[in-house]
């Protein structure tokens, strides 16, 4: 009912508001580290490890400020609700997005060393700007679409209405479609990786560190991946509150992981993290 909805929008504005701060903060001191390494810099896992961040961080804030709004019957015109959750929609694609590069990008750096950095470097900045682009024009194209059997007076309105945005077939679709191919990409990715991992020995008895990453890694881009595809698949209509905020927890907890699982426990990273944060603050090492 009206008030459950509501109480659904505040809990969902409150995960946000914890994943945005976390999120954020990680981001940034992920983001100083690695701009302040010259060797960090060039690598293309810790570019991809940056755009995936922001994507997340700036998907929790536009999520924050959408389900505020819609917590506290705000009067803001339903346009504006439209742009604000086409944005975030844009960039929640945008994370699911880089995570697949960047197990696409792990892939072809073992499959194939030799013509990695020719073909990686060269390609990089044009991949990743035509993932901002595609995600706002898709999100702009449903919404344009979404808009043309509503009424233009339900559109313009401030008061507080039952109006649904991207809920019809379509998109519905199209969402369902995007997640299912990137989830193929990354599970032919990392069979390749696998493969070529056990030929040349990675995964033998002895080596757990690599079996434990490989499953972290594994778990990480499934409760990525997995939730959105649920909440997409599930008919809004049905009241789906219980499912869909279980979903959405996972995937809240999915994105709070990244910076930890892709930045903290990097083994290189992780130290730069520590010495530039010593250097910044003038403490004595960690010996």
């Amino acid at each position: 009912t009206n008030s459950s909805g509501k109480e659904l929008e505040i809990v969902k504005a409150s995960l946000y508001m914890v994943d945005f701060i976390f999120i954020t903060t990680v981001t940034l001191l992920i983001l100083k580290t690695v701009r302040h390494n010259s060797p960090m810099k060039k690598e293309i896992q810790y570019f991809l490890l940056c755009h995936h961040l922001l994507c997340c961080s700036v998907f929790c804030c536009f999520g924050l400020v959408y389900n505020a709004i819609r917590a506290f019957d705000a009067k803001s015109p339903q346009l504006i609700m439209w742009i604000i959750y086409g944005v975030q929609i844009a960039t929640g694609e945008g994370v699911l997005i880089t995570l697949t590069l960047m197990a696409l990008n792990r892939c072809l750096a073992v499959c194939w060393p030799l013509r990695y950095l020719q073909l990686v470097h060269s390609w990089k900045h044009k991949v990743i700007i035509c993932v901002w682009i595609t995600t706002m024009l898709k999100s702009t194209c449903l919404l344009m679409i979404e808009g043309i059997d509503k009424n233009p007076e339900d559109i313009f309105k401030t008061e507080p209405s039952s109006l649904t945005v991207l809920g019809g077939v379509f998109a519905r679709s199209t969402g369902i479609i995007l997640i299912l191919f990137l989830i193929i990409t990354i599970i032919i990715s990392y069979c390749l990786l696998c493969t070529e991992g056990i030929q040349a020995g990675h995964f033998n008895s002895s080596n757990s560190k690599a079996r434990k990453t490989v499953i972290i890694h594994g778990l990480q881009m499934s409760l990525h991946l997995l939730p959105p595809l649920i909440i997409i698949a599930v008919e809004r209509g049905s009241d789906p509150t219980i499912l869909h905020l279980t979903a959405f927890v996972f995937f809240s907890f999915a994105q709070c992981l990244s910076p930890v699982v892709y930045g903290l426990r990097n083994k290189d990273l992780s130290p730069e993290l520590i010495k530039w944060h010593c250097t910044q603050n003038n403490c004595l090492p960690l010996i």
